[in-house]
């Protein structure tokens, strides 16, 4: 008699949980194959000093500690690519951003550090 409620909440639990979508990491070749084809719009995540540093051209700068869900851009038929320094946060918030119901979003994998890595243009302020 005692087990007849936990039942019914294992139960309830089970065919109600829907898992996140996970956020697809993208290569640094594919992402700047998308932009050469004016497929996708870049988005820095990162904080306004890592953008003045360094970044990617063309990348438009939307920080992560200020994006939010409800305000953020719908572009239909481009894909949204985000990026920080390594892909870790961008990550995180393209995740977030497909929870809230956002489908074309990206991270692209290993950040600015891959895409230095694989020989595309940063633009530096030290240099």
């Amino acid at each position: 008699m005692g087990t007849q409620p936990a039942r019914q909440l294992t139960e309830a639990a089970t065919t109600t949980f829907q898992p996140a979508p996970e956020a697809t990491d993208v290569d640094a070749a594919t992402v700047h194959r998308w932009l050469e084809n004016g497929e996708a719009l870049l988005l820095d995540i990162r904080e306004t000093d890592e953008f003045e540093m360094e970044r990617i051209p063309g990348a438009v700068l939307l920080p992560g500690s200020v994006l939010d869900t409800k305000s953020f851009p719908v572009i239909p038929g481009l894909k949204i690519v985000l990026f920080c320094l390594t892909g870790r946060r961008s990550l995180a918030i393209a995740e977030r951003l497909q929870r809230a119901g956002f489908a074309d979003v990206y991270s692209l994998a290993g950040g600015t550090m891959a895409w230095r890595a694989a020989g595309f243009e940063i633009v530096d302020s030290a240099a």
